[in-house]
């Protein structure tokens, strides 16, 4: 899906996870009734989309390993996989959601 395409590159380019999602919502606001998908189903998809790769720009990402008490590396490894799953486990989640909705 286009939105959540949009918002994973502006995630990974700002390093913010709002950020990101606003940004896409706004800039696929103008084409959302051309899509063809409900505007919840946009929504749903930046902000999965925002959820992709979270990295040491990310004020989140610092933000867990503070309060887990992990190392950079080790935030690495739970963090971003952890989230990036998430991210790419509910696109087929919320595309599915769109069959019924």
């Amino acid at each position: 899906m286009l939105t959540w395409l949009v918002a994973a590159i502006l995630h990974v380019a700002l390093g913010s996870i709002s950020a990101a999602a606003i940004t896409a919502a706004g800039i696929l606001a103008p084409i959302a009734a051309n899509l063809d998908m409900p505007t919840v189903l946009i929504a749903l998809a930046a902000g999965s989309g925002a959820l992709f790769i979270p990295h040491v720009s990310s004020n989140f990402f610092w933000m867990f390993q503070s309060m887990l008490g992990l190392s950079t590396r080790g935030t690495f490894k739970t963090h971003s996989v952890a989230m990036s799953l998430s991210s790419v486990i509910s696109l087929p989640l919320i595309l599915l959601l769109g069959v019924f909705v």
